[in-house]
């Protein structure tokens, strides 16, 4: 296993690794670190089956059910399909997945099945980074800030069954501590989070977007370009990814998506 930084904030690419196969402890062990030290882990020319996917997945924990069961491959419920042809527009907006959960992801794996010839590409910002850069008064505030969170309202094709099963509202923290590598990042998804504690809604989304505005910025952000056979593994209790849709539709962008679980977010 050889692993080398991609970028100067967050993003390492792990070669010599074949995740169609079964990994031993120590490199389950080394991949975990890995992740939680470059947050965005890239494994290129990956070959795999649902069932291989899943499998390689679980090295970063026990794979969850997501809430959006429109989209779950046939077959395979736990991998989640992300194609504009099934109906989805790409996630542009700055987010962090299932924060509605009481125990969220600890990483969103994505691997290209199909790439469109240009763009589509998919970025990762370092949200401890992001937190480390912010002015020490604001950060003592937002250490004692939390969000509530359901599923966002403007996904007007979720299923009835999953919002009554995943929207019930649930608190958290909007800076928490990295079980792994014990640094604070910010955390919050500005569409799930009905409000911050102590501010009305609106003005608990503004102050959110602005929080965005001001701290995802090129200096913290890895863009990754995709390529067929891709894997890319992305810690969610330390980061912010987005889509980008500047992608000719008439070509295919199909990536195969597992959330595996992680722990309750604590300060």
């Amino acid at each position: 296993m050889k692993v080398t930084p991609l970028h100067p904030s967050l993003g390492a690419e792990v070669a010599g690794v074949d995740l169609s196969t079964p990994l031993d402890a120590a490199a389950r062990d080394a991949l975990g670190r890995a992740l939680a030290d470059y947050l965005a882990l890239v494994f290129h020319d990956q070959a795999l089956t649902p069932a291989q996917y899943l499998a390689a997945a679980s090295v970063f924990g026990p794979p969850m059910e997501q809430h959006y069961s429109q989209h779950h491959m046939p077959g395979f419920p736990l991998i989640g399909m992300i194609w504009h042809r099934n109906g989805q527009q790409p996630a542009e907006a700055w987010h962090t997945d299932h924060t509605n959960r009481e125990r969220p992801p600890a990483a969103t794996i994505l691997y290209g099945v199909e790439i469109p010839t240009a763009g589509g590409g998919t970025s990762v910002a370092n949200m401890r980074a992001a937190y480390a850069a912010l002015p020490e008064e604001e950060r003592r505030h937002l250490d004692t800030l939390t969000t509530f969170n359901t599923l966002d309202s403007h996904h007007t094709d979720t299923r009835a069954e999953d919002r009554e099963k995943y929207g019930t509202p649930i608190e958290h923290p909007m800076v928490r501590t990295h079980p792994v590598h014990g640094t604070p990042a910010v955390y919050f998804h500005v569409t799930k989070a009905t409000h911050i504690s102590g501010m009305t809604p609106e003005t608990s989304k503004a102050y959110m977007n602005d929080l965005i505005e001001r701290m995802i910025r090129p200096e913290i952000t890895y863009r990754h370009a995709w390529r067929k056979g891709d894997v890319l593994v992305i810690d969610d209790r330390a980061t912010m990814h987005r889509a980008h849709g500047d992608y000719d539709r008439r070509e295919s962008r199909v990536l195969w998506r597992v959330i595996v679980e992680g722990d309750r977010p604590r300060r």
